[in-house]
């Protein structure tokens, strides 16, 4: 069967779509990450940013009180009719952007909150701030039931030969192949490895990895591997 995905780096908070998750430690995600740049290494991809996106539906009784908690974030606020957006850039000094979204549901006192955390440096010191971070988010703003996704994007410029691509992803996350496709220059698989503990279930089946290769223009080809997100819509 093949199952409907776009990647994190498709992101946009109106078209998430709620999903199962089995369980959710933020020291799965930080792992994730780190074995996502171990096959940039690996594979001598050219890394574009890394992700990691955390959301959940949650009753907020006290709304002011919980704006003027994100304030202490020291981040920049935006404000529409349908959501505030709080903005913070550390990338150039070295660090990550930082983005927390808070949309109001149908539902009284009910407002999704989203975080989203992203940078394209791997230096040790981004990997234990965003690990620091991580641990902080997670207990300061979310419950257990949040829901957390991670991606990185990469390139290179050169044709990728796909067999032993998919073959050294296979090798170092023992991951088992549960769909595939080929269309074009376009290819994508969706997996389950044991190494990462959070996965999604459909139709019987356990996933929690997915991957797109795209050529593009020339030689350049673009290399997308996450956790998946499932839509209701484009």
């Amino acid at each position: 069967m093949k199952y409907l995905f776009l990647f994190l780096f498709l992101f946009t908070w109106s078209s998430i779509f709620a999903l199962h998750v089995e369980s959710h430690k933020d020291t799965n995600n930080v792992k994730q990450i780190e074995d996502m740049l171990e096959l940039v290494d690996q594979q001598n991809l050219n890394l574009l940013k890394w992700q990691t996106i955390i959301k959940e539906t949650r009753e907020i009784n006290n709304i002011n009180q919980f704006k003027d908690h994100l304030k202490g974030y020291q981040m920049s606020v935006t404000k529409n009719k349908s959501h505030i957006t709080f903005t913070k850039d550390t990338q150039e000094t070295g660090g990550f952007n930082e983005q927390i979204l808070l949309v109001k549901a149908n539902m009284q006192n009910t407002y999704q909150v989203i975080y989203i955390i992203e940078s394209s440096k791997t230096t040790t010191e981004v990997l234990e701030a965003y690990k620091k971070r991580m641990n902080t988010i997670t207990s300061d703003l979310f419950t257990k039931n949040a829901q957390t996704f991670s991606c990185i994007e990469a390139w290179k410029n050169d044709i990728i030969d796909i067999v032993r691509f998919i073959n050294i992803v296979n090798s170092t996350l023992k991951m088992s192949i549960i769909d595939e496709t080929k269309e074009n220059n376009f290819y994508t698989w969706t997996g389950y490895t044991k190494k990462w503990t959070d996965t999604i279930q459909q139709d019987e089946k356990e996933f929690n990895i997915q991957i797109a290769v795209r050529a593009g223009l020339g030689d350049r080809t673009n290399v997308t591997i996450g956790t998946p997100i499932l839509i209701n819509e484009y």
